[in-house]
């Protein structure tokens, strides 16, 4: 009787402690996991690819015709490099690959910032650790909105859940947008603003990743978004009206991801099923260095609230008065 009262109040204890995780905001639950130079020069992108639990990271610049990505492991280690083709078909501007998202069955959906497109590849070939995926020419292609220069889409999400996307226009002005029934077969999508985020006084938008692909799925957070501002240092949890809920700081990076004080910040992120948040810096003007890092998630880090603490107290309260109850017939 006395183990069995016990597991009931370690029982509510936990129970307690995860309301009041719940109550606290995601982004109170992150700790730093690990951070590791990547050979990805100018990283701007990252997506997690839930089939073979790797991540892909873009490089910005355009390398003649082609864009060079690479593929590493959930240690930071890489494993692939990733030729994508069809720079020079674009246009007259650069190619700049600034978002990058998994979509499943292999395929990526990698968001161009200077044209405002979003484009839909999958590999095509393999030459040992080298792998070349869709000319851009040929990839089908929707377009999110109108040419913009260097302030255009920084980052794309897909939500697999409901098939929608989300992106960021990084400014002039900041904007966050919901693209309901994207047919990439039709190159048609239905485009919209979620919310004014020009409010929350951000300096630039740099990336968006939605929770509901993983743990979080069908909880309260699972609706949310996460913003990341590299410039700001910041990553805000949103809720798609506009609320801010909770963030992260990331000014504590700035001297491993910006020592020359040459523009190095943090320019892409996603989470893996497990909720962990994994980011990538870029080498500013290009003397520093492309990192990786993970932001480790932790169920039960945050303090619980007073209210549960007097539940837990309670819980054990009453422990021990079975204890004490027992210990009484014993004596008797």
């Amino acid at each position: 009787m006395k183990t069995a009262l016990l597991r009931a109040g370690v029982a509510a204890l936990v129970l307690t402690t995860a309301v009041s995780a719940s109550a606290a905001g995601l982004l109170d639950h992150y700790t730093t996991a690990w951070s590791v130079a990547i050979a990805t020069p100018e990283a701007s992108a990252v997506a997690y690819n839930w089939d073979t639990h790797r991540l892909m990271v873009t490089n910005d610049e355009e390398d003649g015709n082609f864009a060079r990505f690479g593929e590493y492991d959930m240690n930071g280690a890489k494993v692939a490099d990733i030729n994508l083709p069809g720079c020079l078909s674009l246009g007259s501007s650069q190619c700049d690959p600034e978002g990058l998202t998994y979509v499943g069955n292999g395929q990526y959906v990698v968001g161009e910032e200077r044209y405002q497109d979003i484009a839909r590849i999958s590999q095509t070939a393999v030459n040992g650790t080298t792998r070349t995926y869709t000319d851009l020419s040929a990839a089908p292609t929707i377009s999110v909105g109108p040419n913009a220069g260097n302030t255009g889409l920084e980052g794309v999400a897909y939500d697999r859940t409901s098939g929608d996307f989300y992106a960021v226009k990084e400014t002039g002005p900041q904007t966050i947008w919901k693209i309901t029934n994207a047919d990439f077969g039709n190159e048609t999508a239905t485009i919209s603003a979620l919310f004014d985020i020009g409010s929350l006084g951000l300096d630039r938008l740099s990336d968006i990743a939605v929770l509901s692909n993983g743990l979080f799925a069908g909880t309260a957070f699972g609706d949310n978004l996460l913003i990341l501002s590299g410039r700001s240092q910041v990553i805000y949890e949103l809720s798609q009206t506009g609320q801010l809920i909770s963030q992260f700081d990331l000014s504590g990076f700035d001297a491993l991801i910006n020592p020359l004080d040459e523009g190095g910040k943090f320019e892409g992120m996603t989470l893996d099923e497990d909720g962990n948040i994994y980011l990538v810096s870029d080498d500013g003007d290009g003397r520093n260095q492309s990192y990786l890092v993970k932001l480790q998630y932790n169920a039960l880090a945050a303090v619980p609230e007073p209210a549960s603490w007097a539940m837990m107290v309670g819980g054990f309260s009453l422990v021990g008065v079975a204890a004490r109850r027992r210990r009484r017939v014993v004596v008797a």
